[in-house]
């Protein structure tokens, strides 16, 4: 699986998105998030675009410099005090180093199941990634995820060995004490 594949896999996400307003102060665009009321600069959180709402639609576009949006349409559209804007959340780096670095089959099946109960890859509050850590010849350990979706929250254990056999476990214990796990096997190929 491409890198572009794996990340429209990831924005396609539930709760990928913050949405709130925005405002003009002192010349400049600040954005009020609508869960927590937390502001924000506009120019600032809006590397992966923005997302006006337009007759009851999420219309995608880049804010510019100017500080107009460049819709997808082509279209310029100058914000206004209180219009209705959506930003893409972004996921720690740690997190989405470790969910680039996991296989095809096994990244699928990772999402797969936490959607498969609700949760949504950016529901993770939590996530120490020991890969980081290891040096070329140590390669296996155990990750740490905590996923919040408000209804359930969900501890990943993921247990992984890199060498000759790459091997992921993951053990996911909901805080009803519902358990899943699976396991993902793969040879590497001669070189």
């Amino acid at each position: 699986m491409n890198l572009q594949k794996r990340k429209n896999i990831i924005y396609g996400q539930k709760r990928s998105y913050t949405c709130g307003t925005v405002e003009n102060i002192n010349e400049q665009w600040i954005f009020f998030d609508a869960e927590d009321d937390e502001a924000f600069l506009l120019e600032e959180i809006t590397e992966d675009g923005i997302e006006i709402l337009l007759s009851n639609e999420w219309v995608p576009g880049v804010l510019l410099e100017t500080r107009e949006v460049l819709l997808h349409t082509q279209h310029l559209y100058e914000l206004n005090n209180g219009d209705a804007v959506r930003v893409r959340k972004r996921l720690p780096l740690p997190y989405m180093e470790l969910l680039e670095e996991l296989s095809e089959d096994a990244f699928n099946h990772f999402t797969k199941l936490l959607n498969s109960i609700k949760i949504s890859l950016y529901d993770c509050i939590y996530c120490y990634n020991t890969m980081q850590f290891l040096d070329e010849k140590n390669q296996s350990g155990v990750n740490f995820l905590v996923y919040d979706n408000e209804t359930f929250i969900c501890s990943v254990q993921h247990h992984f060995s890199r060498g000759k056999h790459r091997s992921d476990r993951f053990e996911y214990t909901l805080q009803t004490g519902k358990r899943y796990m699976f396991t993902n096997l793969e040879r590497r190929k001669a070189e």
